[in-house]
């Protein structure tokens, strides 16, 4: 059997007598003002939400509270989310390796109003600790395609906002 599993940029991988490894991921979709915080991994073209995937010993908010300042130069703690989607995604790390790990990555998107925690989106972008990437963007670039997320980022913003296959630009 060959099992199907996409990449950061949605395209698929196919899988042969492969077991795939469990991976969790915390991620915080932040808004403000019709904008969200996007943060461009190193290397790559495909911007994603804060956040990531957990370590040994992190609970979800330790882990989020790392990956937030590690992609943002942010240091705070998250509350009580606005709203929650989970989601389970056959996925391929390119990224990773030698040649790259397959996992069914477990992902929770946390949605936070940014206003409530004194986020600056005058400040449109700005390098981070990790030497990547920050931005605010516009919901309306990444509906109408101009801004291309991450696949699976993709999946959740639509989940979240109400965007479908039928009324989307992507």
């Amino acid at each position: 059997m060959t099992d199907i599993f996409y990449d950061r940029y949605g395209r698929k991988r196919y899988a042969d007598d492969i077991v795939p490894a469990e991976k969790y991921g915390y991620f915080a979709v932040l808004i403000k003002d019709a904008r969200v915080l996007l943060t461009y991994p190193l290397g790559k073209k495909a911007p994603e939400f804060p956040g990531g995937s957990l370590v040994r010993g992190e609970n979800f908010r330790d882990c989020l509270f790392r990956k937030l300042y590690e992609e943002t130069g942010i240091e705070f703690m998250l509350d009580k989310s606005e709203q929650c989607f989970e989601q389970v995604i056959p996925y391929f790390a390119d990224d990773e390796k030698p040649y790259g790990t397959f996992y069914i990555y477990h992902q929770t998107f946390f949605v936070y109003d940014a206003d409530k925690y004194g986020f600056d989106v005058e400040r449109e972008r700005w390098k981070t600790p990790e030497n990547s990437l920050a931005v605010w963007v516009s919901f309306q670039d990444i509906v109408s395609g101009k801004v291309k997320i991450n696949y699976a980022h993709w999946q959740a913003f639509k989940q979240l906002f109400g965007y479908s296959d039928d009324n989307d630009a992507l």
